[in-house]
């Protein structure tokens, strides 16, 4: 897999903003949580008066959307246009674009020289990539007996906010990840999360065979990918698979899971049990995910 790497103030911003609205307790810097919250705010209440049940598939939107839009105004009708079915009121695209401006503004403030020190902070994983990533996807192709990946993806680095974050949006062959300068975790470098986020980019013909919707795929594949990714880096020496491991790659990376299953006693195990059964029978690894999917609640549209 071929990756583009790609700077953005606007998606570094709404990123910021994102991480406020959603993680704030996880964020310590109380200058930012006092600059950027009330703006932040304002754009959370927006996405969530628009779809109150799926307001951060529309927040993955704005910052991956924005890394190719210049135009806030074309960057709010697209979103609008991809993930809004029916009418929308002008006043409320209007709302979605002053909120939008809003967050931008707070976040120049904050980080005023933001463009001009990327290029210094993402160099840390473009290095470890080109160092790890081929024999990161080549020991992943061989565990899972399967290379339906895309052959190329964006990857949009972002300003550190929690100290390490970062998600994947399939439907776009793009990333973000915040571009952290050291390993926040020792057990667990980021170099690990890069290739956890990549391995979630399947093609298109292969996301359908699963028998999901999109919101379904996008929870099952961090999940499903988690311990197979953790295997290929044990190969590289990059860390251990372990059940520890696997605990606090969820907890570190957010992984969101279902709230039936307590992730220490059940969860993890659960994810341990389907692995090595996986390596035992060698199912097809489409075969592989469609049997773990109804065990974390979700099944076939």
């Amino acid at each position: 897999m071929h990756l583009l790497w790609t700077k953005s103030f606007s998606a570094s911003a709404l990123h910021a903003a994102n991480c406020t609205w959603k993680y704030s307790s996880q964020i310590h810097d109380e200058n930012l949580r006092e600059k950027l919250g009330p703006a932040a705010d304002a754009l959370g209440t927006c996405l969530e008066d628009l779809d109150a049940v799926h307001s951060q598939r529309l927040w993955d939107g704005l910052i991956v959307l924005s890394s190719k839009i210049q135009s806030n105004s074309a960057l709010a009708d697209q979103l609008l246009s991809d993930f809004i079915d029916g009418f929308v009121e002008q006043v409320a695209a209007q709302r979605l674009v002053g909120a939008i401006t809003d967050v931008e503004a707070s976040f120049k403030l904050l980080f005023p020289k933001y463009l001009e020190q990327f290029d210094f902070r993402i160099r840390p994983l473009q290095e470890q990539w080109v160092g790890y990533g081929n024999g990161f996807l080549a020991h992943l192709r061989r565990l899972t007996r399967n290379d339906a990946w895309v052959k190329e993806a964006n990857v949009i680095g972002v300003q550190p906010i929690l100290g390490g974050a970062g998600r994947s949006h399939c439907e776009h062959q793009s990333i973000h990840i915040e571009a952290v300068l050291t390993n926040p975790l020792a057990e667990i470098p980021e170099i690990i999360r890069l290739g956890w986020l990549v391995s979630q980019l399947y093609t298109v013909p292969f996301r359908s065979q699963l028998g999901l919707n999109p919101a379904d795929t996008a929870h099952l594949l961090p999940i499903a990918m988690l311990v197979p990714c953790l295997a290929s880096a044990e190969v590289l020496e990059l860390t251990k698979c372990t059940e520890a491991n696997a605990e606090l790659s969820i907890e570190q990376w957010n992984i969101a899971v279902p709230s039936h299953r307590d992730v220490a006693s059940d969860l993890v195990p659960m994810l341990m049990e389907w692995w090595e059964m996986c390596l035992k029978t060698k199912p097809d690894w489409d075969v592989a995910l469609r049997a773990l999917a109804p065990r974390i609640g979700l099944h076939p549209s």
